[in-house]
């Protein structure tokens, strides 16, 4: 029981009260394809069925009311209303920190985000994720896509790197061992259209993350270098010291992130204020 999400407990305690899937998606602004999912992912994952379907709508069995009194313990214990499942990297989760500022009937839960731009879509359509902000991902109609921060990239290495002087050059990225930024396609077409593909595929490999942040710590305890957008360099500057160069005509890139949530959820977005936060961090 341990690994079932908050909004899957959700889900049930809005089904028993509603006993109709379709009567619960409409309280919960999901899809009853999203119902069905998520009663199909909880019976995996407890290795039994929840519901009885009957003439009258769908009775919970013991193990429903056993999730729904979860659901009741765990709303006596907090005064959230508001939940957002937010899946990003994680320098955007701890920029997006800084400037969202939302009453105590609001809960912001960040997720890691998945590489594989299916999985991010699916996760979105099914109302796992409500706010995906990454590389872009497929046109779909059921969700929303618009530019969310766009960056130029620089080179970062640790501030007392013994070999890289004030220009860096060709010839450091060639020779150098690089810190690799795993992350989905569509944020590394952003990155590397206008680059020529044999300096990145040709690059010499020390290590591969998720992970910025980490990432970041490590380039600024070894001798690695890696690519950064220059929009979290000040940030990551304040707590690690390292430095930034900009990179020859060669190398010069641009991250951008979308911001994607299913439709259903834009009233919900909307009141969160993102395109202020987005101008905000366009501005770093």
């Amino acid at each position: 029981m341990n690994d079932i999400s908050i909004r899957q407990l959700k889900i049930i305690n809005t089904l028993i009260k509603c006993q109709s899937a379709v009567k619960a998606a409409q309280e919960l602004k999901i899809s009853p394809s999203a119902i069905s999912y998520s009663l199909n992912q909880l019976k995996k994952q407890m290795g039994q069925e929840l519901f009885v379907r009957t003439r009258s709508g769908l009775k919970p069995n013991e193990h429903a009311l056993a999730l729904q009194k979860k659901f009741e313990e765990i709303s006596q214990l907090s005064s959230i209303k508001n939940e957002f499942v937010i899946a990003t990297y994680s320098l955007i989760e701890m920029l997006l920190a800084e400037h969202i500022h939302l009453g105590s009937d609001a809960l912001m839960h960040f997720t890691t985000m998945a590489t594989c731009p299916e999985e991010r879509l699916r996760k979105l359509k099914h109302r796992e994720v409500d706010i995906d902000i990454g590389g872009k991902l497929p046109d779909d109609r059921a969700i929303v896509s618009r530019r969310f921060v766009r960056s130029e990239t620089c080179i970062l290495t640790a501030a007392d790197h013994p070999r890289i002087q004030q220009n860096f050059t060709l010839e450091d990225w060639l020779e150098n061992e690089h810190l690799s930024w795993q992350r989905g396609v569509g944020s590394l077409r952003g990155m590397v259209d206008k680059v020529d593909v044999h300096l990145m595929t040709g690059r010499k490999i020390a290590w591969t993350s998720p992970n910025l942040l980490a990432l970041a710590w490590h380039c600024s305890a070894s001798e690695y270098v890696m690519i950064m957008p220059k929009m979290f360099i000040p940030f990551l500057q304040a707590r690690f010291p390292l430095k930034a160069h900009t990179p020859p005509p060669a190398l010069e890139m641009t991250f951008e992130c979308y911001l994607h949530y299913h439709r259903a959820m834009e009233e919900n977005i909307n009141a969160l204020n993102l395109d202020k936060i987005s101008t905000a961090l366009n501005a770093l």
